[in-house]
């Protein structure tokens, strides 16, 4: 009965290994610490946390919620950085760019090509060694600052006294807007702590539904994707046909709204399942811990071109199937119970 999603998902985890094999300089998690003694070539790091006390021989790309490179960090190459605020205290070696909520180069930092900044509030109080460029609401150059070349900016300025080599000078032509590859790193990274978030809701509120869900997918995988997709499908045809005729277009856009609240639920609960089977064989229990890894190991597989799609549409399905049989069975109890009061 487990054999075919034994099987599937067998490939799937053994892919997984490979990804990471391929993908050795990533590292992702709540936390991500490069510790004080510890040195790592070209990194790219997702989390909640980004900590650099260490030293990263290369560049760094960070995507997270707080970003720093600590006092005695180092960074050898191009620092990119996307995420809810950004603190360099340590030094780097080549450019900064960093796109964040707040951003601060602390007394103790230094910079020694040119830094980028775009943020809601920037501060720089250590050193640059060529040229900054930023554009920010709130802007605060401190008297510990200097700054080698230009100083170039956008936003409401507060200079305290600092040392810049050129031009202090305010401009709206800055190009320091955000590739379209970074944006959407930025959105598949708040895409994932969403999902987290919304698991850890479902589950708290009906925790034997997932464990029901969890049963029924490793039982009859084949047929809850299957399910899955038909009613995938026939939302698809419904919309559209609803969109057709003027009478059903409020209905159409509804129904599309409705469809993808219920793929995104769907895609959750299809991620807590591949947790839930791949701790089956560690011994090691409890919802929350497999939403966690049904998350990363998604996310993990998502970096892998064409196999991350593939994952991603079959977690989609595996989820959609079990939303939709939820959804028959509470159709089938309601039906039953107005049939017992119609009797009475």
């Amino acid at each position: 009965m487990r054999r075919p999603l034994v099987v599937a998902l067998a490939v799937v985890f053994v892919l997984s290994l490979a990804a990471g094999v391929a993908a050795a300089d990533t590292r992702v998690g709540g936390t991500v610490v490069v510790s004080a003694d510890e040195t790592v070539d070209d990194l790219s790091a997702t989390g909640g946390t980004i900590v650099v006390k260490g030293t990263v021989d290369g560049d760094l790309r960070a995507y997270g919620g707080d970003v720093r490179i600590a006092e005695g960090g180092e960074v050898t190459g191009i620092v990119r950085v996307y995420g809810g605020s950004a603190h360099i205290d340590g030094t780097v070696g080549g450019n900064v760019l960093a796109y964040a909520g707040s951003v601060r180069l602390g007394e103790t930092g230094s910079v020694d090509r040119s830094f980028g900044a775009v943020g809601g509030d920037v501060t720089v109080a250590g050193a640059v060694g060529g040229d900054a460029n930023v554009f920010a609401g709130s802007i605060t150059l401190a008297e510990t600052a200097t700054v080698e070349e230009d100083f170039t900016y956008e936003g409401s300025l507060d200079d305290r006294g600092a040392a810049v080599g050129g031009a202090i000078q305010r401009t709206q032509n800055l190009a320091l807007v955000p590739p379209a590859g970074a944006l959407s790193v930025v959105f598949s990274v708040l895409m994932f702590f969403a999902n987290l978030v919304l698991g850890a809701i479902l589950l708290a509120v009906g925790p034997r539904f997932a464990d029901a869900a969890h049963e029924t997918t490793v039982t009859e995988p084949l047929r809850t994707a299957g399910v899955g997709l038909a009613a995938l499908a026939g939302a698809a045809v419904a919309s559209l046909l609803l969109a057709i005729t003027v009478v059903g277009l409020p209905l159409a856009v509804a129904l599309v709204l409705s469809t993808l609240v219920l793929a995104w639920v769907a895609s959750v609960y299809g991620r807590f399942v591949v947790g839930a089977w791949l701790l089956s064989y560690t011994g090691a229990d409890g919802r929350y811990l497999a939403l966690l890894v049904g998350a990363v190991v998604v996310a993990l597989l998502g970096l892998v071109p064409f196999l991350g799609t593939a994952v991603s549409a079959v977690v989609l399905l595996l989820g959609a199937g079990i939303v939709a049989l939820a959804l028959r069975r509470l159709y089938e109890l309601v039906a039953r119970n107005r049939g017992g009061l119609s009797g009475m």
